[in-house]
């Protein structure tokens, strides 16, 4: 099963990956207010949370995976290009601390529960990095049963910004070029913010493709 639900002022999407019949998930991009949503929605599905991934290390996508990882005693795999982001995520997107701290962003991660990871890593769940750079250096996709977990490389009618540091348009258009196109029309994307659509809906509508190869 895939379920997403959307947390935080950013609308950040937060995935659950999971198996019903083994009671277990993934849980991945645990935002703003995770804390909360994302221990609930797993009891209500009567699911156990056995390790939390990150597409990217951007602070609307991370927030809540070390209180998480605490509470659930699991790891949090990270690409590792994006540990840069771990260490100081509030600065490294041009947030000033004031305003983070009024947004009651208290980052202090344990450090031992981070693991890092590189592209093509076979995770939990049937999982499969793929490392999409542009949007962060250190951006992923998550492939699974034939969806597609795109983060904030794709979205319905758009893609991710690489106006943050590090960002690169020239490589998020490799990114998409090399590792979404290619996969069949009827992929569902599943992504980092908005609604679901499929890389065939994306490939005949969406303006930034036009043009790419397959």
């Amino acid at each position: 099963m895939i379920e997403g639900f959307a947390l935080g002022a950013w609308q950040a999407n937060c995935w659950v990956v999971g198996d019903r019949d083994r009671g277990t998930c993934v849980v991945v991009d645990p935002g703003q207010g995770g804390e909360e949503a994302v221990p609930a929605r797993l009891d209500d599905l009567g699911l156990r949370c056995e390790a939390i991934l990150l597409t990217h290390g951007h602070l609307d996508h991370l927030w809540a995976a070390p209180v998480l990882a605490e509470r659930f005693d699991v790891e949090i795999l990270l690409h590792r290009e994006d540990r840069w982001l771990w260490d100081d995520p509030v600065s490294a997107v041009g947030l000033p601390r004031a305003a983070a701290a009024q947004l009651g962003f208290d980052w202090a991660p344990d450090d031992a529960r981070l693991r890092l990871f590189d592209d093509g890593a076979e995770l939990l769940h049937g999982l499969r990095a793929r490392h999409t750079p542009g949007h962060t250096p250190g951006s992923c996709v998550f492939l699974v049963d034939g969806a597609l977990l795109s983060g904030d490389l794709l979205f319905a009618g758009s893609v991710g910004r690489t106006d943050f540091p590090r960002g690169s348009w020239d490589q998020q258009m490799d990114s998409l070029s090399r590792v979404v196109l290619p996969l069949p029309d009827a992929t569902p994307v599943h992504p980092g913010h908005g609604p679901s659509t499929t890389v065939g809906r994306e490939r005949a509508t969406n303006p930034y493709l036009a043009g790419l190869g397959a």
